[in-house]
């Protein structure tokens, strides 16, 4: 079976982060500028991250990349690791205490 191609399209509109989250750049930012306010000129120049989690992975799945990761998923891992950290650095320095008394 021939090896898969990524969409050469979207490889040039979109990028994924490490998370699996898909970014994107905004549109009505190229030209006519002169009728938008500064607040909207700035705005623009931001990236914008996709909410909808369906097209990030028909994203994610024409760039080969990350097909199976959910942004959502990883990040309550993210939150599940730190607070495991966190208690576990803070059972310690319960334990020293009672030892010194």
């Amino acid at each position: 079976m021939p090896k898969l191609k990524t969409h050469k399209g979207m490889k040039k509109r979109f990028k994924i982060s490490a998370t699996g989250k898909v970014s994107h750049k905004r549109c009505g930012s190229s030209h006519l500028m002169s009728h938008k306010s500064g607040k909207q000129v700035r705005r623009l120049r931001k990236k914008s991250i996709l909410s909808v989690s369906a097209e990030a992975h028909r994203i994610r799945n024409a760039l080969l990349r990350q097909q199976s990761e959910n942004p959502d998923v990883v990040h309550a891992l993210k939150l599940a690791a730190v607070a495991d950290k966190a208690a576990g650095e803070a059972a310690p320095s319960a334990e020293a205490e009672t030892k010194s008394e």
